[in-house]
């Protein structure tokens, strides 16, 4: 079975020798290519197939310029036997909400230009990243109401409209702290874009985080499950977590690699028997210091928990 990695798995410093993840970037800067080709090597060597891009510096405008075109990426990959699967948009948790309707047109065309060269690369699934809420008590309070998600519902229908038009399907990524990652959320944005344009990327050590449970979640939405993240958690992080620009980074602590935290898997894999997926299952080990050696031992998980609930 094909196998795929997001490449979230590769930003530990200690992969790179650096000590910092800032300097995961300078490094990247200084010779693209040798970067990516550690990347791609790695992945080879652990058994990979798929991939799903991410933010920079392991994004599609890093990809490319490392190697020069869009021909020479595909020919480094196909190499190795790897593909491009699926590509993460993070523009809709860095731009505020307020301004999404001015900036609606530059969305749509980053839109188009991810989907475009997804296509050109053989991926499926374009994963949208939503914004993150305030923390618990913040004031003035906001709230993840009806008001607050129906224009950000109508944008991603938009958005699921411009990647249908060339055969890519949008996703939304259940991350923790976002205000599409608690069950009801979840199931608010569901409820609000159209089925026929807006699927569902799962993430149950997210969903964890915020205190669900992924198997209620996908049974719920398993009509609209394209792709899912297979990833672990240990616990719920409490509900008046702090939420700034470095939650994300306190989320690792919680993370923890497949069958060691909270996730069931066993009943994941059976219900995304009856998924319409588009890639095959995308492991994701945040920030992980040695991720061959990691990779492979999830990829034995997956191949264990999928051919147990094969048809």
């Amino acid at each position: 079975m094909k196998i795929g990695t997001d490449l979230v798995t590769f930003y530990n410093p200690a992969f790179w020798g650096v000590r910092t993840e800032a300097e995961v970037a300078t490094v990247a800067a200084a010779d693209g290519r040798a970067f990516w080709t550690r990347i791609f090597d790695s992945l080879h060597d652990a058994g990979i197939t798929g991939l799903e891009l991410t933010f920079p510096p392991f994004d599609q405008a890093g990809a490319v310029a490392a190697f020069g075109s869009e021909a020479a990426l595909a020919h480094a990959l196909k190499i190795r036997n790897l593909e491009i699967w699926s590509d993460f948009f993070p523009a809709l948790d860095r731009i505020p909400v307020h301004e999404y309707a001015s900036a609606e047109p530059q969305i749509l065309a980053q839109v188009d230009a991810a989907a475009r060269f997804l296509v050109a690369m053989g991926g499926k699934v374009l994963v949208a990243g939503l914004p993150c809420r305030r923390t618990f008590l913040s004031e003035p309070p906001a709230f993840v109401d009806l008001a607050f998600a129906a224009p950000i519902a109508s944008l991603l229908n938009r958005m699921g409209f411009a990647a249908a038009r060339h055969g890519i399907t949008l996703a939304i990524h259940t991350e923790a702290h976002t205000v599409a990652c608690a069950p009801r959320d979840v199931d608010l944005f569901m409820l609000l874009t159209d089925p026929r344009y807006v699927s569902l990327c799962p993430d149950p050590a997210h969903i964890i985080l915020e205190g669900g449970n992924p198997t209620d979640v996908l049974t719920r939405h398993v009509a609209r499950v394209v792709a899912m993240h297979w990833k672990d958690a240990t616990s719920a992080m409490p509900v008046d977590t702090p939420i700034g620009q470095d939650i994300h980074t306190r989320h690792r602590a919680y993370f923890c690699e497949l069958g060691n935290g909270q996730a069931n898997f066993a009943q994941l894999a059976a219900l995304l028997a009856r998924a319409p997926l588009r890639c095959g299952p995308i492991m994701e080990l945040d920030a992980c210091p040695r991720p061959v050696p990691a990779l492979q031992r999830g990829i034995t998980f997956i191949n264990h928990m999928v051919g147990e609930n094969a048809p």
